[in-house]
């Protein structure tokens, strides 16, 4: 339906999650199997207090220049051609000679050596990615980047007001056990589709109260600010002296 996955990982669930020939998926998006470790555990070190966070953003920035690039879209069935940053002139390498002197300000990549030679991400200018690949872990946006944190946190905060609104003992109370006396998980989780289709009817109902419809007043206001006093009237009684 073109709906794209943003979100947050446990904490054993960073770093370094999957990998595809030859290439890593590190929280969500797949980089140069040579990436540096710090910054392929540049989460895990935030989380241990190894580094502070002013030091995670510049490290999350760091990782574009490992990241493999899209070559093309994804066709109908999910596979999409990828290329390695080299390739893509994101980074230098030596496993591939044309890429070299480009300018110091494009990361120089330092393979280990391997005596089975060179991974296929390596050995070819793009590699076909499936949908399989890495499909738990991937999300479209790079973790931790500014536009990842400015509609993760976003989203965030709408669930959690939700999630409130949704737990209110007068209404809904999804929270309590007891609006749903049944056992089973499909059991359960049906109950609770039905709670919270009334809670976005009950959303929705108060909402259409704030318009103005048919010409006609709105029956609800659209927020319940208090009247505010005079600051003077807070002031007892000959504690001011009067103007003269």
């Amino acid at each position: 339906m073109g709906y794209k996955p943003v979100y947050d990982y446990r904490a054993d669930q960073l770093g370094k999650q999957d990998g595809t020939q030859g290439a890593i998926l590190v929280e969500g998006r797949r980089y140069c199997p040579s990436m540096p470790k710090p910054l392929i555990n540049a989460t895990i070190d935030l989380h241990a207090e190894r580094i502070d966070r002013e030091t995670w953003v510049r490290l999350i920035a760091a990782r574009r220049g490992y990241r493999l690039m899209p070559k093309q879209n994804a066709d109908a069935d999910g596979y999409q051609r990828m290329m390695c940053p080299a390739e893509a002139g994101k980074a230098q390498c030596s496993l591939k000679p044309h890429t070299m002197g480009r300018g110091i300000h494009l990361p120089l990549v330092d393979p280990e050596p391997s005596p089975v030679g060179p991974v296929k991400v390596c050995r070819q200018r793009a590699i076909t990615v499936g949908p399989e690949a890495g499909a738990k872990q991937w999300q479209a946006l790079e973790y931790g980047g500014p536009e990842w944190q400015k509609i993760y946190f976003r989203l965030r905060n709408s669930v959690e007001g939700y999630n409130g609104y949704a737990k209110n003992p007068l209404a809904e109370g999804i929270e309590a056990a007891g609006s749903r006396r049944i056992r089973g998980i499909a059991a359960q989780t049906i109950l609770l589709a039905f709670q919270l289709a009334h809670a976005n009817r009950r959303k929705i109902k108060k909402w259409l109260e704030t318009l103005s419809l048919g010409g006609e007043r709105p029956r609800r206001r659209t927020h319940h600010r208090r009247k505010i006093k005079e600051p003077g009237t807070w002031t007892p009684t000959g504690h001011l002296s009067s103007a003269a």
